[in-house]
C-alpha cells in the first residue's frame, strides 16, 4: 500500500487505455482471533482475517512496507499516530486494494458503518460491502489536514441481517490511513432516505467491449469514468431501489445513448451541451416498483445535429457513477447573485472548460467567497493542478476542512470538497484563499467554479407530465448549464405553465439574468406575487430558486406561472425561463 508516482493527464476525448478490473474471491478468510468481531461493536484495522493475499485482503504490492505487525502478511502496517490510540495503522489504502473481517452481528436492525481514517487528499474513497455486496456506495475521506490526525467517517442507518458475515473494505480511491472500524447501531431516525453513490468501479456495474477508462482533463466522480464512442457499446447497472440517476457529461463533444431498465426501452439521452458539465445527472428514472433493476445504457455512435455538434469529430457517452435513490441536486454557478466576494478575485474566466463556460479565481490570502444555500449537504466543485493553492472550507462559520488543491496534473471540475451530512435547513458555505500551498506547488490559485446543493425532496423536469404549458413557448433550451440538460423559455404574453405536484412545498427552479423578464405567480389558483427575474451583469443564475411555497397542506396543488411580457427597464429581453420544480412531502 505505497505511494507511486501519480498518474499522468489523459483527456476525455483522448483516452486510450482499457478498462481493467478487480473482482475478488470469494472469501474463505477466517478471524484473526479465531472468533468473530461482534457487532454492534468497535475493532482494529490491523486485525484482518488469516487467509493471505486473495482470500483474506488485496494488496497491490507484495511486502509488508511497514513491518511493524504482522510482517509476514503483504499489507502495510505501521504505529499509530492516532490520538485515540489502537496501537497501529493500516498505511496507504491504494485503489483496488481491500481486507476482510468476519463479523458476527447479534441483532438484525440498522446500523452506523465507519472507519476512522486520515489523508491529505479530498478524493479518496472506500465503500464496505457485507457478503459481497455493497451497503454503503463509495464514502469520501475527507482531507484531515495530516496523516496523523483521524476522523470517523461512513455511512449511517444501512440494515443489517443477523448472524455470521464477511465485511469488506475496498478502496475505491487511493490513499488514506486505516485506523479502526466500528459498527454501531443506529440511535438517530431519518426523516429521508439517504443516497448512496456507485461508482463505474463498483461489482454492481459491468461494461461490454467498446468502453475505455478516462483518467484525464476533467475531475471525475472518484477520480475516473468509462467512456466509449463505439456503437453497440453497453454498460448495466444492477441495483435496488425505487429510482436511479445515472451520472455522466454533458457537453459538445457528447453523443446519444439509448437507456432501458429491465430489458424495456424508456429514453434516448442526448448529452449535446453548449458547456461541459462533468459527474451530473444525465437520466433519471423515478417511481419504480421496490425492488432489483438494471439499467442499461447503449452507445448509439450518434450526435446532436446542431451546428456545434457537428464540428466535434466526437460522439462520447460517459459513465462516471449512479445514485441509488435520486435525490434534489441544485449546481449552482460561481455567478448566482446568493454568492459575496470580498478580497482579490477574478472573474469570468474562460481559459478552460469550467462548468457553465467560466469560474472565480483568487491567489489569496484573505479572499472569501460565501454561499448561503438551504439543504442537507454541499459540495465544492473547482480546480486541482500543479498550480494550485490550499483552502479552508468553513460551514455555518465553523472550519470544515483544510483543501490542498495540488495536483500535479491539471484536473477541470473535480469535487475538491463534499461536507458532512448537516441539517435539513439553511447553511452557509465560506472558501478561504490561505495565499499558502504545498511545497511541490508552483503558485496558491483557488478557483470557485460552482456549488452542488443536495436537499431532501423530488425533482420534476420541465419535460415531465406534470408540467403542462399554454401559449408560444421555446422547448428544449441547451444554451446553459441547466437541470438535465434543458430548459423552457419565452417573453410572449399570456403564456403559462402550470406544474401538478403532492406535497407540502414547492420551488420554482429557473434563471435571473440580463434578459430575464416579469412574471406572475398562482398557488392553486390563487394569486401569490410578481417576480422580476432580471439580474444585473455580470451576475447570472441557472438552476435557481425564483419562488418557493412552504406550509402547504398535504394534498394535490397547482403552481401556475404567468408569463407577463414585461420586464425591468434595465433589461434587454422579457424571458421567463422554466427548468424544474422541486417538492417535498
Amino acid at each position: 500500500m505505497s505511494k507511486p508516482a501519480l498518474v499522468r493527464s489523459r483527456s476525455v476525448l483522448a483516452s486510450l487505455a482499457l478498462f481493467a478490473g478487480f473482482t475478488a474471491s470469494a472469501s474463505a478468510s477466517t478471524p484473526f482471533t479465531g472468533t468473530p468481531f461482534t457487532i454492534p461493536g468497535t475493532f482494529e484495522a490491523e486485525d484482518f482475517d488469516r487467509g493471505g493475499e486473495g482470500v483474506a485482503y488485496h494488496d497491490n504490492v507484495p511486502g509488508n512496507a511497514g513491518g511493524q505487525y504482522r510482517p509476514n502478511e503483504d499489507v502495510d502496517i505501521i504505529v499509530s499516530s492516532d490520538s485515540a490510540g489502537g496501537g497501529f495503522v493500516v498505511n496507504n489504502f491504494e485503489t483496488g486494494e481491500w481486507l476482510n473481517y468476519t463479523v458476527n452481528v447479534q441483532t438484525a436492525t440498522n446500523y452506523d458503518i465507519e472507519l476512522r481514517v486520515s489523508s491529505q487528499f479530498s478524493t479518496s474513497a472506500f465503500h464496505v460491502e457485507i457478503d459481497g455486496q455493497n451497503v454503503t456506495g463509495s464514502v469520501v475521506v475527507p482531507n484531515t489536514g495530516n496523516w496523523n490526525t483521524f476522523q470517523w467517517v461512513g455511512k449511517q442507518g444501512v440494515a443489517l441481517p443477523a448472524g455470521q458475515h464477511a465485511l469488506k473494505v475496498f478502496a475505491d480511491q487511493q490513499y488514506f490511513n486505516l485506523n479502526s472500524v466500528r459498527v454501531l447501531q443506529s440511535t438517530t431516525q431519518s426523516t429521508t432516505q439517504s443516497t448512496t453513490r456507485y461508482e463505474e468501479t463498483d461489482p454492481s456495474v459491468s461494461f461490454g467491449p467498446g468502453w475505455i477508462q478516462d483518467y484525464g482533463l476533467f475531475g471525475w466522480s472518484g477520480g475516473f469514468a468509462m467512456e466509449s464512442q463505439t456503437a453497440g457499446a453497453q454498460a448495466t447497472f444492477t441495483f435496488t431501489g425505487t429510482s436511479v440517476a445515472w451520472l455522466g457529461m454533458r457537453g459538445p463533444d457528447s453523443g446519444i445513448a439509448r437507456v432501458s431498465i429491465d430489458g424495456v426501452f424508456v429514453s434516448q439521452i442526448d448529452m449535446f451541451a453548449r458547456s461541459y458539465e462533468v459527474h451530473v445527472p444525465v437520466f433519471v428514472a423515478k417511481d419504480l416498483a421496490n425492488g432489483s433493476h438494471t439499467l442499461t445504457i447503449t452507445v448509439t455512435g450518434l450526435k446532436n445535429t446542431d451546428s456545434q455538434a457537428v464540428t466535434s469529430p466526437f460522439a462520447v457517452v460517459v459513465v462516471d457513477a449512479f445514485d441509488v435513490p435520486t435525490h434534489v441536486v441544485s449546481h449552482i454557478q460561481d455567478t448566482d447573485p446568493d454568492w459575496s466576494y470580498a478580497g482579490n478575485w477574478t472573474f469570468d474566466d474562460t481559459t478552460r472548460s469550467w462548468s457553465g463556460w467560466m469560474t472565480s479565481i483568487s491567489s489569496g490570502p484573505g479572499a472569501q467567497a460565501s454561499l448561503p444555500f438551504n439543504g442537507t449537504s454541499v459540495s465544492w466543485i473547482g480546480y486541482r493542478g500543479p498550480d494550485a493553492g490550499i483552502a479552508q472550507v468553513f460551514i455555518d462559520g465553523n472550519l470544515a476542512s483544510t483543501v490542498d488543491l495540488y495536483f500535479s496534473v491539471a484536473r477541470e471540475q473535480p469535487i475538491v470538497f463534499t461536507s458532512a451530512q448537516l441539517a435539513d435547513g439553511n447553511h452557509t458555505i465560506t472558501i478561504v484563499a490561505t495565499g499558502t500551498k504545498n511545497p511541490a506547488s508552483s503558485g496558491t490559485l483557488v478557483m470557485v467554479d460552482a456549488i452542488d446543493v443536495n436537499r431532501p425532496g423530488t425533482r420534476f423536469e420541465e419535460t415531465e407530465p406534470a408540467v403542462s404549458f399554454s401559449g408560444s413557448w421555446v422547448q428544449g433550451n441547451l444554451n446553459r448549464a441547466w437541470s438535465l440538460g434543458t430548459a423552457a423559455e419565452t417573453g410572449v404574453a399570456g403564456a403559462t405553465a402550470t406544474f401538478t405536484f403532492t406535497g407540502t412545498e414547492v420551488s420554482w427552479i429557473g434563471c435571473r439574468k440580463l434578459s430575464t423578464g416579469i412574471a406572475d405567480v398562482y398557488v392553486d389558483g390563487v394569486f401569490q406575487t410578481e417576480i422580476d427575474t432580471f439580474q444585473a451583469p455580470p451576475i447570472e443564475a441557472y438552476q435557481h430558486t425564483i419562488f418557493k411555497a412552504t406550509g402547504l397542506a398535504n394534498g394535490s396543488h397547482t403552481l401556475t406561472i404567468v408569463v407577463t411580457g414585461r420586464a425591468n427597464p434595465a433589461a434587454f429581453n422579457n424571458l421567463i425561463v422554466i427548468d424544474a420544480f422541486d417538492v417535498r412531502p
